[in-house]
């Protein structure tokens, strides 16, 4: 089974296209099935991509010198969609090319740009974040909802929680 295609923001976070590219190389070795696009600046990929050998032929690189700055507010970030790596990523989404998009980017920038470009399922009000735990198992465990909303009412609270308890039987 060819599990889908991941779009990588490989220009988001602070340490930028070497973290970026060496976490889908770490997914890829997990799980081969794994085949990811690239965005960013082709240069810089290309030599992070040297250091990955099982990546090559898993990846796809689309070029990009914009990039949505750290302390750049969602507003600007959002108008600059269709330039950004963060904003080709999430894009990718939308049209089919990949299944999922990921960015260690701006949050506020990714939760705007996502819920614009993707909207949200029926029933969901608004996009939460989840974060990988570590455990002492065999298993990490995956929190829902890691401050995305600021403000929740007894509706998305109890959402939210009837949500996390389903997914995680």
């Amino acid at each position: 089974m060819s599990l889908p295609r991941i779009a990588v923001d490989a220009m988001g976070g602070d340490e930028g296209v070497r973290v970026m590219v060496e976490g889908a190389a770490l997914a890829r070795r997990k799980h081969e099935g794994f085949n990811f696009l690239l965005v960013g600046d082709g240069k810089r990929i290309e030599a992070a991509l040297a250091n990955h050998p099982n990546m090559r032929g898993a990846s796809e690189i689309l070029h990009c010198e914009d990039v949505v700055g750290g302390d750049e507010l969602p507003s600007r970030a959002i108008r600059r969609a269709k330039t950004t790596s963060m904003g080709l990523a999430v894009n990718a989404v939308k049209t089919g090319d990949a299944g999922a998009a990921v960015s260690a980017g701006n949050t506020g920038a990714l939760m705007a740009m996502s819920k614009i470009a993707l909207r949200t399922m029926p029933g969901i009000d608004r996009p939460a974040l989840a974060a990988i735990m570590p455990t002492l198992q065999a298993h990490d465990v995956v929190m829902l909802d890691l401050g995305a909303n600021t403000e929740a009412d007894a509706r998305n609270g109890s959402s939210t929680a009837s949500k996390s308890r389903s997914s995680a039987c």
